[in-house]
């Protein structure tokens, strides 16, 4: 069944007991990551309890496909229902992944709650439309952020803090934001502390205020990484560390932006322009955003890509071992990539 986002966290509480799968997909990978881990907190999931949740990534499930079904089999008689999380966010999902999730989970005696969050993967997928005919599962695309959202939250804050401004000024500073939901959350907190300690507020210094933070988040440390500026990206990167915990997601989020810059290439093939490729792009690229993917197109070509794509596995396999700084991995690979960017600029 399919499952607006706005409205997933409503389902998810009163409809638990029915469901065995939570499907999660889209271009939107700070709001996949959002909606999963509310989902965790939501079921109470004890993800450190390794006899109740089995946590499976993609470079396990590749090199051993048939553990998602052992998972699935191997059923506490203890415990009520086991959780299984499937995390495909890094992994290309074909026919044969797509072939032994569907042959594994048609299984109706087994009390489990599998949760699988993948890529930008699209609606035609076939386990898109399969898991959005079952009565027993909740399918939620993830995409662009909603503008009418991020509106709304700032109205609410406002009313919150008994201040009042027009809607266009609230329309003025929902541009402010990012096309990603995690980067999104962080930027409403930072608000709410902002009306929080300061009196005095007037549309300049809430002006004022946005545009000296609103650089300060994982897009713009990409987007300064991929427009060769190496240091204020670290820059970026140091402010945000320490409070932003989000160093899986912004590695994936480079992932996308690099996979959608591929996607554009192939398209431009036949469309002969990188200008209507990105026009015709599916799902549609934010529009204050295609000024900067039309440039990135220009920079990367197949190859290149596809260096940095190695570089970001091998990254992401690194900060989940935990053996290795991940402050400095990340900011090595931001060196590196936007070194890379000046040189393409160049030729």
């Amino acid at each position: 069944m399919k499952i607006k986002s706005e409205n997933f966290e409503d389902y998810i509480k009163n409809n638990y007991q029915k469901n065995k799968i939570v499907f999660l997909y889209g271009s939107n990978f700070g709001l996949i990551e959002l909606l999963y881990k509310n989902s965790i907190k939501l079921l109470n999931i004890n993800v450190t309890d390794p006899f109740n949740v089995s946590k499976i990534n993609g470079s396990e499930f590749k090199e051993n496909p048939s553990i998602l079904e052992d998972n699935i089999n191997t059923l506490n008689i203890f415990l009520e229902k086991k959780f299984i999380l499937l995390d495909l966010l890094d992994v290309t999902i074909n026919k044969h992944i797509e072939n032994i999730i569907l042959n594994t989970v048609v299984k109706e005696d087994l009390n489990y709650l599998l949760i699988i969050k993948a890529g930008n993967i699209g609606s035609q997928n076939k386990l898109v439309k399969h898991f959005e005919k079952l009565n027993n599962s909740i399918v939620t695309p993830c995409y662009e952020e909603n503008s009418n959202k991020i509106k709304s939250e700032i109205r609410n804050l406002f009313l919150k803090h008994k201040v009042s401004f027009s809607s266009d000024f609230i329309l003025h500073l929902s541009t402010k934001f990012s096309s990603d939901s995690l980067s999104n959350k962080m930027e409403i907190e930072k608000l709410d502390n902002f009306l929080t300690n300061n009196t005095n507020i007037s549309k300049n210094s809430l002006t004022k205020f946005i545009s000296s933070t609103e650089n300060i988040n994982l897009t713009q440390i990409l987007k300064a990484c991929l427009n060769g500026e190496t240091k204020v990206s670290l820059f970026y990167l140091d402010k945000i560390y320490e409070r932003s915990n989000s160093n899986i997601v912004l590695i994936r989020m480079f992932g996308k932006h690099f996979k959608t810059i591929e996607k554009i290439l192939l398209l431009s093939e036949h469309e002969k322009s990188f200008s209507i490729a990105i026009d015709n792009l599916k799902p549609p690229i934010f529009f204050k955003d295609k000024p900067f993917f039309l440039y990135q197109c220009k920079l990367w070509s197949y190859k290149k890509i596809n260096l940095i794509q190695k570089k970001l596995i091998d990254l992401e396999l690194k900060t989940k071992t935990g053996l290795y700084p991940e402050k400095t991995l990340i900011s090595q690979f931001i060196l590196s990539v936007s070194v890379l960017v000046k040189k393409n600029a160049r030729t």
